[in-house]
Order: structure tokens, then C-alpha cells, then sequence
């Protein structure tokens, strides 16, 4: 679908998302070093790529998040500790493999950016799973002073700051968009 207008808002901070991540990856890492000193590392040279993977991708990742705009995303280190889980002998932790498989899949939703696609028919907001809204749905659309507001109808209202400011210009005529679509959502509204 083509929109007139895409914004995106600012993303929350993820330091608790990212210190749980850092967390369960050092435990893989904990659990795979016994493992090695109760097998012997000479006999598991082959199981101790993922474990060096792992330490590689999130000393990376971790030398990363000095840059500004980077956003850490762990999934490559949780997939690879998922798939080093079950080269590990024991009882739950083919377990931990599916828990980390899963918190990997699931860390790329929560960290996807929250966009808002405005077109004249609807209003979609990208997150998991998508949110639709009807120009009928809602009450007021509006950026000021690089703050999106969406008022609902039924009384519920996003209101976030913008990941980047906007000029004058372009908040002019994404109001006038907005105003343009709710008056003729109202009239279309009446006529039924």
C-alpha cells in the first residue's frame, strides 16, 4: 500500500531488553565453559566455533552501541547460543535452545521501528501485529512542536515525540492532510 506520509517515533530506550539479552548470553557462555571442562575443550573443537561466534558477534555488537543511532540487536548471538544449547549434553537443554530461539525471533519485533502510514483510506501503525485505523476511528491527527498526537474516538490517544524533526512546511501540510481526511471521514460519517 502506498502512503502520503510515514513517520516514525522515537524509540524507547532498551537497556532493560539489552542487559536480559547480555544476561542469558552469559550463561550460555558460563554453561558451554563447564560443559568444555567436563568434556575436555580438546575432544569439543568443533562445538566451540558457536561459543566463539557468540563472544565475536557481541563484542561487535557491544563496540557498536558507542555510535549514536545503532540500535544493538542480539538476535544473531541469541540464535547462535540456541543452536549451542543443544550441542550441550543434558536434560533441559534442548529447552534453552527453544527459549533462546524464540527471544531471538521475538527481540526483532519489540525493536522494530514504530511507524505510521497515513494514506486516504486508512491509517496503519507498524507494530506486531499491525493496528489499523479508520479516518472514522479517529477524533484528531496532528504534529506540534515534533509531538505526533492520534486522538481516538474511543478515547484513546498516541502521543509520542518524533524520531526527527520535521519543518514547518512539511508539519503544515500533514496537519492539512489529517484536517482534509477527518472532515471528509465526518461526511461520509453523515451520509450513512
Amino acid at each position: 500500500m502506498d502512503y502520503d506520509f510515514v513517520i516514525t517515533l522515537r524509540r524507547p530506550n532498551y537497556k532493560a531488553i539489552n542487559i536480559i539479552s547480555q544476561l542469558l548470553l552469559l550463561l550460555f557462555i558460563i554453561a558451554f565453559v563447564r560443559f568444555g571442562l567436563e568434556a575436555g575443550f580438546t575432544t569439543i573443537k568443533v562445538q566451540s566455533l558457536i561459543p566463539l561466534a557468540v563472544v565475536g558477534l557481541w563484542a561487535y555488537t557491544t563496540f557498536r552501541t558507542k555510535e549514536k543511532d545503532f540500535v544493538p540487536y542480539y538476535r544473531p548471538c541469541l540464535l547462535l547460543a540456541g543452536l549451542g544449547w543443544m550441542n550441550i549434553p543434558g536434560t533441559y537443554n534442548w529447552a534453552f535452545a527453544i527459549l533462546y530461539f524464540g527471544l531471538g525471533i521475538v527481540e526483532r519485533f519489540i525493536k522494530f521501528p514504530d511507524e505510521i502510514g497515513f494514506s486516504k483510506e486508512t491509517v496503519v501503525r507498524n507494530t506486531f501485529p499491525k493496528k489499523r485505523y479508520e479516518w472514522v476511528e479517529i477524533e484528531n491527527a496532528i504534529i506540534r512542536d515534533n509531538l505526533f498526537t492520534l486522538d481516538l474516538r474511543n478515547n484513546k490517544i498516541i502521543q509520542k515525540e518524533l524520531d526527527e524533526p520535521v519543518t514547518q512546511d512539511l508539519e503544515k501540510e500533514f496537519n492539512q492532510f489529517c484536517k482534509d481526511q477527518l472532515h471528509f471521514s465526518l461526511q461520509e460519517g453523515n451520509k450513512e
